[in-house]
């Protein structure tokens, strides 16, 4: 079977597990099942159940991983959901800083804009419908651009992370705050700049379009670039009953680095 077909069948398996739990979803509320158990504070809507995802392995590969992590309406990770609490219960908005929000996800891109709106600024270099396509590595914006900065899961697939940490660090404003998260396996960092095939970063970096895997030592790669870095769980930062976990789907425990560029 050729590459572009099994490509092609990948895509459409995401598709159809997708259809199917928004269809469960929809079909649950029509049908007049029992209250929702579920709630994503991501989209802010209550759900019929979590589901699976599909990881790239590279190659048109499909990797399909059975636990139930994604909301089936907005797609979010905890990580997205946790995010939105933070937004929330920290009052970051209330001060309305320049936002600068790397690959937005799409159930927090709308309300950011609502609460921010020209303060609030999206970027990627390849995803449509952004505001601005800017190479991490080399932006366009004023030095100072911005007082707050989210980017998620995006230096992991970054071949010169040190020039877009950089980066982050001047396009801050003395005084603001990026919070910068990663896919984290250890304490030290591994890359390879050999490896090239997504099929190989799959299994070497645990997705096909990874280019490296963090260890706790990322916070030496940010404090390079000039940061006060310091690392936290967001759980730890949010006040949670087990319940409210429980139902948001939440549990899941990942690293997160606040860095600060002091006034």
């Amino acid at each position: 079977m050729s590459k572009q077909m099994s490509s092609l069948i990948a895509t459409a398996r995401r598709r159809c597990r997708r259809l199917s739990a928004a269809m469960m979803h929809y079909s649950g509320k029509l049908l007049g099942f029992p209250r929702l158990p579920f709630h994503c504070p991501a989209c802010e809507r209550d759900i019929h159940q979590w589901v699976g995802f599909d990881r790239g392995a590279g190659g048109g590969q499909s990797n399909f991983e059975p636990e139930k992590r994604l909301c089936p309406l907005c797609r979010s990770f905890e990580r997205t959901r946790h995010f939105a609490l933070y937004l929330e219960q920290q009052g970051v908005l209330k001060s309305k800083p320049r936002m600068l929000h790397f690959a937005p996800e799409k159930s927090l891109a709308p309300r950011l804009r609502t609460a921010l709106g020209d303060r609030y600024v999206t970027t990627d270099l390849f995803m449509s419908g952004v505001d601005r396509k800017e190479d991490i590595t080399q932006m366009t914006f004023a030095d100072a651009s911005f007082d707050f900065i989210y980017c998620s899961n995006v230096l992991e697939h970054v071949t010169e992370d040190a020039a877009a940490m950089s980066e982050l660090y001047r396009v801050l404003a003395p005084g603001g705050v990026a919070i910068v998260q990663v896919p984290i396996r250890g304490s030290k960092t591994y890359e390879d700049d050999s490896i090239t095939d997504p099929r190989e970063r799959f299994k070497h970096f645990g997705q096909g379009d990874h280019v490296r895997y963090y260890g706790e030592d990322i916070d030496e790669r940010l404090e390079r670039a000039g940061f006060s870095v310091a690392p936290f769980y967001m759980l730890d930062e949010l006040t949670l009953s087990e319940a409210d976990i429980l139902r948001m789907n939440l549990g899941k425990r990942e690293l997160i680095h606040k860095c600060e560029k002091l006034k």
